[in-house]
């Protein structure tokens, strides 16, 4: 008679499958990864069905009809739901610039554009220390893949905010980038004018078309107020500059776009917090999260900036979820892989639950280090 087959005590199985280093855990993530392969996978033929360079021709039409003199800011788009024709949401010094590329021909413009966001993205894989056997998976995510088809601007924003936070690390484990370089004795020197310059362009850069993605500059209010400084003036001067060209009136005319984007009823607006707790509670935790740009501090700063970016978010689209990233990066395999999963099925709970799990864990992972990819390391120092 054989003999009966034997398990170990459930707490010890537990155990086993939640260090990182056993084989169990191995299964485990490699189950995960299979199963996230496959929604990638089965999510491709929706992407590549969407016309090229949506993101791009909507401003590009914008601009055309402001140099024929007509209405950029048109509240009839607000009818639609998809397509090139919906409404013109990026601020007017951005017109200007627009008219002559919207003159030259779409192949050759389209073709450029989208080149440089798939070279945007791969550069943000490595910064973020994604292997390079794991980078062709992480741009066929589903949020790095809307971004590349519709061609939107977010994934070079992405890229600032990436090379804003951290330099490049160990696989799976981006490193923070330092806020200032250690003399001998250990104390931190003061960042040099040429690196508050370009970390306050970078912070502006992060938000120049997109207003509610400014937290990155408020964060470094505190920190690095020189670099702040910086890149609150660049884009004071772009506005300026541009002032001539655009006149005032153009601005009343965005601020009310803007204010039609915020109906909640407008169902392109992707899945924004109010849609999940109302607007009285989104809109406590939209301050809550400026207000926190004032106290985060250490390694994990770039991580919860990204997660602030997603509360204070008016509106998430599934390319705005890539400010998850770097927080995915940093916890475990297995959770981080379940949360791209939940991430991937383009569910409104899905991704709340998300970047609530990812909260929790970042926060948690200073108590309980196996929440962490690997052993917890230090900031690299640049």
């Amino acid at each position: 008679m054989a003999a009966p087959v034997r398990f170990g005590h459930p707490g010890a199985v537990v155990r086993a499958v939640f260090d990182q280093a056993s084989p169990a855990n191995r299964q485990l993530t490699r189950g995960l990864a299979a199963l996230l392969v496959f929604f990638i996978v089965t999510s491709l033929p929706a992407f590549l069905a969407w016309m090229p360079g949506t993101d791009l021709e909507i401003p590009l039409r914008a601009a055309s009809r402001w140099s024929a003199g007509g209405q950029p800011y048109l509240a009839s788009a607000f009818s639609l739901t998809s397509g090139p024709d919906l409404p013109f949401l990026y601020p007017p010094w951005l017109l200007p610039i627009l008219v002559p590329i919207a003159g030259l021909p779409r192949t050759i413009v389209l073709a450029c554009w989208l080149s440089l966001i798939v070279a945007a993205a791969v550069w943000t894989c490595r910064r973020l220390s994604v292997p390079w056997s794991a980078v062709p998976l992480v741009l066929l995510w589903p949020p790095f893949m809307e971004g590349l088809v519709a061609g939107n601007v977010q994934v070079i924003q992405l890229a600032a905010f990436a090379a804003l936070f951290f330099v490049p690390g160990p696989s799976w484990q981006p490193q923070p980038r330092g806020l200032a370089r250690q003399n001998g004795s250990g104390e931190p020197e003061r960042a040099t004018g040429s690196r508050d310059i370009l970390d306050g362009l970078l912070a502006a850069g992060v938000g120049a078309l997109k207003y509610t993605q400014l937290l990155p500059l408020a964060w470094m209010v505190r920190p690095r107020p020189r670099a702040a400084i910086v890149g609150g003036v660049a884009l004071v001067v772009v506005v300026v500059a541009m002032l001539p060209l655009t006149g005032i009136g153009l601005y009343r005319d965005w601020f009310d776009q803007l204010g039609r984007a915020a109906d909640s009823s407008w169902a392109p607006a992707g899945g924004p917090l109010v849609f999940i707790v109302g607007r009285p509670i989104a809109t406590a935790a939209a301050i809550a999260a400026v207000v926190a740009m004032f106290l985060v501090r250490g390694r994990d700063a770039g991580a919860w900036v990204g997660i602030a970016l997603l509360v204070a978010a008016p509106s998430i689209h599934g390319y705005g979820m890539l400010f998850l990233l770097p927080t995915l990066l940093v916890l475990r395999r297995d959770l981080a892989i379940f949360l791209a999963i939940l991430i991937a099925r383009y569910n409104l709970y899905g991704w709340w639950i998300s970047i609530a799990v990812a909260a929790l864990s970042l926060a948690a992972s200073n108590r309980i280090p196996a929440l962490r990819a690997g052993s917890t390391l230090e900031a690299r120092q640049e």
